[in-house]
């Protein structure tokens, strides 16, 4: 079991990659048609990709280039302060990133019993259903990208 759902993120990596690779740059910072940009859900999903698959939040380590609150989306912080963006995340930046989660699969998914909780309190399931949930959350936003790209006249997103 596990060398499939290694298998499935491993492709679904590949379908966001895809559509980092394939967004204009226009596209990639629109604020202005867009309450998030295109790189802070790319962002946002990479983010909460690495830490669903890591042990539990005590064991979770950010990216080396982690701005707070650059994970959420929205314009609010959980306290209701304004998120204030002051530098972007580039695609050469956000594709290292998933290439680092990538090469990460095997060990990450390899290390845990998947009967065993989440690890993380507000998801109360097990790994195995965590993973799966991940994988949604993931494609949920690739699926919101495509939609975007498609609205610019991109087309050709593969599927893996």
């Amino acid at each position: 079991m596990k060398q499939e759902l290694v298998s499935q993120y491993k492709n679904a990596l590949r379908m966001l990659a895809n559509v980092i690779e394939l967004c204009p740059e226009k596209l990639w910072d629109d604020a202005v048609n867009y309450e998030n940009t295109y790189w802070r859900i790319v962002y946002h999903t990479l983010f909460y990709t690495a830490l669903y698959l890591a042990e539990d939040a005590d064991h979770f380590t950010a990216w080396e280039k982690h701005e707070a609150n650059y994970n959420r989306l929205g314009q609010l912080t959980d306290d209701g302060e304004p998120i204030i963006v002051t530098t972007r995340y580039s695609k050469v930046e956000l594709s290292g990133y998933l290439q680092t989660i990538v090469l990460g699969l095997d060990e990450n998914i390899g290390e845990h019993n998947l009967t065993a909780p989440s690890g993380f309190y507000w998801l109360p399931m097990n790994k195995l259903e965590l993973y799966l949930y991940n994988l949604r959350h993931m494609q949920h936003h690739t699926g919101q990208l495509v939609e975007r790209l498609h609205g610019v006249g991109v087309t050709g997103v593969a599927w893996y």
